[in-house]
């Protein structure tokens, strides 16, 4: 395999399907070959192993490992990014897409869900990325540990972090009150860690996707058919997004070539944010 702008080791949450799913397979396209899948659900996360293999064909460097891990306990989370680093020695990208969705508005809205959503959509989140900020501050830079790759001293970074929050953290909709505040948590200490970790070489950035055609968005024939009438069509670009176009945010974010962007939020969303397409 040729030259790669991601040559570390990538590490994907929720990778058992949807978003991360497409975002494990875009870090194998780009030519990242050490892997580390994560996922409550283990058949999820061995198809994605299967498709990561199939699409990069034979390739003795190619090494990936699974992980189950439920971001909503802590000790699960340790010991999967323990796991993680005992394996492959290091971790450089870790991209969190972990989540669940749950509607109902606030007067409908049982206390179990609200904190199940709070729990795994932020709590798990922060508690993945606490995980990886501790491993990424101890190593190397990755210039030195990729010589190879030649990497700019410059550009050269510790680890990169890209976590997946939402559109509804900016602009809410209908039905959303407990996942929308999530998000919104999301990408506020996304800015927070981005700032208290730049001066140790490690970059922290949140995608926050419009409407993807996903299992997640899609549980139901009925909900589909109220996002095709509704927030699709209130899309400037009026159709859903599909996961890889949000993966490849994420491989780009994470790479070197996103080397100066820390503390961001992409929007990738069909131009839902900009505003109502009529």
């Amino acid at each position: 395999m040729g030259k790669t702008d991601v040559p570390g080791v990538a590490l994907i949450s929720g990778s058992g399907s949807g978003i991360g799913r497409a975002t494990a397979l875009a870090f194998a396209h780009a030519g990242c070959t050490r892997l580390a899948l994560l996922d409550l659900n283990e058949e999820g996360l061995s198809t994605t192993q299967k498709l990561i293999e199939e699409a990069v064909g034979s390739n003795a460097s190619l090494k990936i490992h699974i992980y189950k891990c439920d971001v909503s306990n802590p000790d699960s989370v340790t010991q999967a990014y323990a796991d993680v680093k005992e394996t492959f020695g290091r971790l450089d990208y870790a991209v969190h897409c972990a989540g669940i969705i749950l509607f109902g508005r606030s007067t409908d809205f049982p206390l179990e869900d609200f904190d199940r959503q709070n729990t795994v959509n932020y709590r798990g989140l922060w508690l993945c990325s606490r995980e990886a900020l501790r491993i990424m501050r101890t190593q190397s830079l990755d210039c030195d540990a990729y010589p190879e790759a030649h990497i700019s001293p410059t550009r050269a970074q510790r680890g990169s972090i890209v976590n997946i929050s939402s559109g509804l953290a900016l602009s809410s909709q209908s039905n959303c009150p407990a996942y929308s505040g999530a998000k919104a948590g999301v990408l506020a200490v996304t800015r927070s860690d981005a700032i208290d970790y730049a001066c140790e070489r490690i970059r922290v950035n949140a995608v926050l996707p419009g409407i993807v055609d996903s299992p997640m968005t899609n549980p139901d024939p009925a909900t589909r058919e109220w996002l095709e009438k509704n927030p699709v069509q209130s899309t400037p670009m009026r159709r859903f997004g599909v996961p890889e176009e949000i993966a490849d945010v994420c491989v780009f974010l994470a790479g070197n070539k996103a080397s100066f962007v820390t503390g961001a939020g992409w929007s990738v969303d069909g131009g839902f944010i900009a505003g109502t397409a009529y």
